[in-house]
């Protein structure tokens, strides 16, 4: 079995920049680029229109779309037309809403039946025409466009738990899961085979892919403070996630300093008053992949763990030093994995 590598690029990148970069990890074998649609970053579907039209094999992904701040018809409507640039090699995400839907003070209400509802009528105006479609939360009617002749994009649901992992081996082409560890993501690869077994699905095809934050930099320092200072955008607030490695009483410390937490981030810190530094280097080590170069055995080894339970793909996410990343990735990664 192959384990492809997916990347994430920075959502702040002019259009030119993340052309560059996508380009260059096309030219390293990489199998997708995603961009992450955040509360203060670019828009994702129109910045990578540009690398979808200079690229031949790379796929384009924008991430993670949701129904709340957008209408799945606009998302249908949008994929459609990147992937059409794309000569049928876009992809994306759909998800139950992050930070831009807390931003605009909307309600997080139904968040399995929103992603249900959004990847069926985005599916369905990617595969069915004339298309209709009447739900719970969302109708159209007679989409019919004329000008769809590429191959369908692949659409993943961002799923972690049960509910959202059964729903999407339904619904969905495959699942998009967050810093989960191998054995975490067993269990969601085994929850979806599970259902699709009840429902008559074969798994065949079916993608499974987990993104994890890269820091590996020349200055092993320099890469902990960066894996540190983000550590608040990882999975800090999940119990499930950090009591594989944390204490109740120490995951209550955690909790009760998020806000500070995250807040290093935009103040480039560290650390954190009431918080012990172990602590955050126990969240590094177990929700990241940071280090030096000398410790891409180490690393190699971890992702060799997802292999074996069946991922299909990895997404890295790189942000300092890119062009580095991508050619580490390129050369040592993706040979020693694949």
């Amino acid at each position: 079995m192959t384990i492809d590598i997916d990347l994430v690029l920075d959502s702040s990148l002019p259009q030119n920049r993340l052309t560059e970069l996508g380009l260059l990890a096309e030219q390293y074998g990489i199998r997708t680029v995603w961009n992450a649609s955040y509360l203060d970053g670019r828009d994702p579907l129109t910045n990578m229109s540009d690398l979808a039209r200079r690229s031949t094999s790379v796929r384009v992904a924008p991430m993670a779309l949701n129904a709340y701040e957008m209408h799945p018809y606009r998302i249908g409507m949008a994929l459609l037309t990147l992937n059409e640039i794309a000569n049928g090699r876009a992809q994306t995400m759909i998800g139950g809403g992050g930070e831009v839907v807390m931003a605009l003070d909307i309600p997080f209400e139904k968040r399995v039946r929103y992603v249900r509802e959004c990847l069926e009528i985005v599916k369905g105006m990617c595969t069915s025409r004339p298309f209709s479609y009447e739900g719970e939360l969302f109708r159209i009617s007679n989409y019919d466009p004329q000008w769809v002749t590429a191959e369908p994009p692949v659409l993943y649901a961002g799923a972690n738990r049960p509910q959202m992992l059964q729903m999407a081996a339904k619904f969905a082409d495959g699942i998009f899961m967050s810093d989960l560890s191998p054995s975490l993501s067993r269990s969601a690869i085994n929850t979806v085979h599970e259902r699709m077994a009840e429902i008559g699905r074969s798994p065949a095809g079916f993608r499974c892919n987990n993104f994890m934050a890269w820091y590996v930099y020349d200055d092993p320092e320099e890469a902990r403070h960066e894996a540190k200072r983000w550590i608040g955008f990882r999975a800090i607030f999940r119990e499930y996630m950090m009591r594989e490695f944390m204490s109740a009483e120490d995951f209550a410390i955690i909790l009760e300093h998020i806000p500070q937490i995250y807040a290093m981030a935009s103040k480039n810190e560290s650390s954190v008053d009431g918080v012990p530094d172990e602590l955050l280097d126990q969240c590094v080590d177990n929700l990241t992949l940071t280090g030096g170069v000398d410790d891409l055995d180490r690393i190699i080894e971890h992702l060799l763990e997802f292999k074996d339970i069946g991922l299909t793909e990895i997404c890295l996410e790189v942000k300092n030093y890119p062009e580095q990343g991508i050619r580490l990735i390129g050369e040592r990664i993706l040979p020693a994995i694949q």
